[in-house]
Protein backbone atom coordinates (compact mmCIF):
# COMPACT_ATOMS: atom_id res chain seq x y z
CA UNK A 1 0.00 0.00 0.00
CA UNK A 2 2.83 2.03 0.92
CA UNK A 3 4.55 1.65 -2.50
CA UNK A 4 1.57 2.68 -4.13
CA UNK A 5 0.69 5.80 -2.23
CA UNK A 6 4.58 6.66 -3.09
CA UNK A 7 4.20 6.15 -6.93
CA UNK A 8 1.06 8.56 -7.01
CA UNK A 9 2.97 10.79 -4.94
CA UNK A 10 5.98 10.95 -7.03
CA UNK A 11 3.32 10.89 -10.42
CA UNK A 12 1.97 14.35 -8.81
CA UNK A 13 4.92 16.09 -8.80
CA UNK A 14 6.12 15.15 -12.03
CA UNK A 15 2.51 16.39 -13.58
CA UNK A 16 2.55 19.34 -11.42
CA UNK A 17 5.97 20.50 -12.54
CA UNK A 18 6.00 19.30 -16.42
CA UNK A 19 2.55 22.15 -15.92
CA UNK A 20 4.80 24.67 -14.57
CA UNK A 21 7.39 24.07 -16.87
CA UNK A 22 4.87 24.21 -20.22
CA UNK A 23 3.82 27.74 -19.08
CA UNK A 24 5.22 30.41 -21.26
CA UNK A 25 7.24 33.68 -20.04
CA UNK A 26 5.78 36.50 -21.12
CA UNK A 27 8.87 38.96 -20.20
CA UNK A 28 9.77 41.48 -22.74
CA UNK A 29 8.84 44.93 -24.35
CA UNK A 30 6.19 44.96 -26.99
CA UNK A 31 4.97 47.09 -29.80
CA UNK A 32 1.14 47.22 -30.90
CA UNK A 33 0.59 46.09 -34.82
CA UNK A 34 -2.29 48.71 -35.09
CA UNK A 35 -2.63 46.77 -38.99
CA UNK A 36 -2.74 43.08 -37.33
CA UNK A 37 -5.23 44.49 -34.42
CA UNK A 38 -8.56 44.49 -34.48
CA UNK A 39 -10.52 47.04 -32.01
CA UNK A 40 -13.52 48.12 -31.59
CA UNK A 41 -15.48 50.85 -29.64
CA UNK A 42 -13.35 53.33 -27.48
CA UNK A 43 -10.25 50.93 -28.43
CA UNK A 44 -10.79 51.93 -31.87
CA UNK A 45 -9.37 55.61 -31.82
CA UNK A 46 -5.73 53.89 -30.48
CA UNK A 47 -3.16 54.89 -32.88
CA UNK A 48 -0.42 52.94 -31.41
CA UNK A 49 1.17 51.44 -28.05
CA UNK A 50 3.76 49.47 -26.61
CA UNK A 51 4.11 47.75 -23.59
CA UNK A 52 6.43 46.06 -20.85
CA UNK A 53 5.73 42.85 -19.14
CA UNK A 54 7.93 41.55 -16.12
CA UNK A 55 6.36 38.03 -15.47
CA UNK A 56 8.30 35.97 -12.93
CA UNK A 57 5.36 33.16 -11.69
CA UNK A 58 3.47 34.33 -9.80
CA UNK A 59 5.01 37.69 -10.15
CA UNK A 60 3.36 39.56 -13.25
CA UNK A 61 3.70 43.13 -13.52
CA UNK A 62 2.08 45.33 -16.38
CA UNK A 63 2.42 48.52 -18.34
CA UNK A 64 1.38 49.87 -21.26
CA UNK A 65 1.40 52.83 -23.14
CA UNK A 66 -1.35 53.94 -25.92
CA UNK A 67 -1.19 57.14 -27.81
CA UNK A 68 -4.64 58.02 -28.62
CA UNK A 69 -5.03 61.66 -30.41
CA UNK A 70 -1.29 62.34 -30.44
CA UNK A 71 -1.52 61.59 -26.50
CA UNK A 72 -0.12 59.38 -24.29
CA UNK A 73 -2.65 57.18 -22.22
CA UNK A 74 -0.79 54.63 -19.44
CA UNK A 75 -1.59 51.93 -17.80
CA UNK A 76 -0.21 50.16 -15.20
CA UNK A 77 -0.72 47.03 -12.77
CA UNK A 78 0.83 44.05 -10.73
CA UNK A 79 -0.81 41.04 -10.08
CA UNK A 80 -0.27 36.98 -9.35
CA UNK A 81 -0.98 34.12 -11.66
CA UNK A 82 -2.42 32.48 -9.20
CA UNK A 83 -5.98 33.78 -9.24
CA UNK A 84 -5.92 35.51 -6.29
CA UNK A 85 -8.34 38.24 -5.88
CA UNK A 86 -7.45 42.17 -5.92
CA UNK A 87 -9.03 44.60 -5.09
CA UNK A 88 -8.36 48.15 -5.85
CA UNK A 89 -10.05 51.38 -4.27
CA UNK A 90 -7.38 53.97 -6.59
CA UNK A 91 -8.21 55.23 -9.96
CA UNK A 92 -11.31 56.09 -11.50
CA UNK A 93 -13.49 53.32 -10.70
CA UNK A 94 -13.12 50.28 -7.94
CA UNK A 95 -12.03 47.41 -9.31
CA UNK A 96 -11.42 43.42 -8.14
CA UNK A 97 -9.20 41.90 -10.66
CA UNK A 98 -7.88 38.04 -10.74
CA UNK A 99 -5.14 36.58 -13.38
CA UNK A 100 -5.03 32.70 -14.28
CA UNK A 101 -3.45 30.47 -15.99
CA UNK A 102 -5.90 28.29 -18.47
CA UNK A 103 -2.79 26.18 -19.81
CA UNK A 104 -0.29 27.88 -21.48
CA UNK A 105 -2.49 31.17 -21.69
CA UNK A 106 -3.80 33.89 -19.14
CA UNK A 107 -6.68 34.73 -18.10
CA UNK A 108 -7.26 38.44 -16.43
CA UNK A 109 -10.55 39.20 -15.42
CA UNK A 110 -11.66 42.44 -13.71
CA UNK A 111 -14.76 43.90 -12.72
CA UNK A 112 -15.19 47.61 -12.46
CA UNK A 113 -18.25 49.53 -10.29
CA UNK A 114 -19.42 52.38 -11.90
CA UNK A 115 -22.20 54.79 -11.48
CA UNK A 116 -23.87 52.90 -14.39
CA UNK A 117 -23.25 49.37 -12.98
CA UNK A 118 -20.18 46.65 -13.20
CA UNK A 119 -18.05 46.57 -16.09
CA UNK A 120 -16.43 43.75 -16.90
CA UNK A 121 -13.27 43.37 -18.69
CA UNK A 122 -11.74 39.84 -19.52
CA UNK A 123 -8.70 39.32 -21.37
CA UNK A 124 -6.49 36.39 -22.37
CA UNK A 125 -2.88 36.77 -23.33
CA UNK A 126 -1.22 34.23 -25.72
CA UNK A 127 2.28 33.90 -27.08
CA UNK A 128 2.31 33.14 -30.74
CA UNK A 129 5.08 32.12 -33.04
CA UNK A 130 7.64 30.58 -30.79
CA UNK A 131 6.96 33.90 -28.51
CA UNK A 132 7.62 36.74 -31.08
CA UNK A 133 4.53 37.53 -30.70
CA UNK A 134 1.50 38.52 -27.93
CA UNK A 135 -2.03 38.56 -28.57
CA UNK A 136 -4.54 39.58 -26.24
CA UNK A 137 -8.10 38.65 -27.13
CA UNK A 138 -10.45 41.55 -25.29
CA UNK A 139 -14.00 41.30 -24.00
CA UNK A 140 -15.48 44.46 -22.60
CA UNK A 141 -19.12 43.73 -21.23
CA UNK A 142 -21.32 44.62 -18.92
CA UNK A 143 -22.57 48.45 -17.78
CA UNK A 144 -20.10 48.95 -20.53
CA UNK A 145 -21.47 48.94 -24.49
CA UNK A 146 -19.91 45.30 -25.48
CA UNK A 147 -16.76 45.24 -27.39
CA UNK A 148 -14.45 42.26 -28.74
CA UNK A 149 -10.62 43.07 -29.31
CA UNK A 150 -7.98 40.88 -30.71
CA UNK A 151 -4.26 43.28 -29.96
CA UNK A 152 -1.63 41.97 -31.27
CA UNK A 153 1.61 43.20 -30.18
CA UNK A 154 5.40 42.44 -31.37
CA UNK A 155 8.26 41.52 -29.64
CA UNK A 156 11.17 44.48 -29.62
Amino acid sequence: MSTRVLHLAVFVMLASGAAAQGRPDFSGDWTLDRQASVLQGQSAAVESGTMRIAHRDPSFTFSRTFIVNNRPQEASFEIRTDGAEVTRRDGPAPSRSRLEWQGSSLLLTALFTTPGGEVSNVVRYELLDGGKTLRAIEDLGGAAPPHHNVWIYQRR
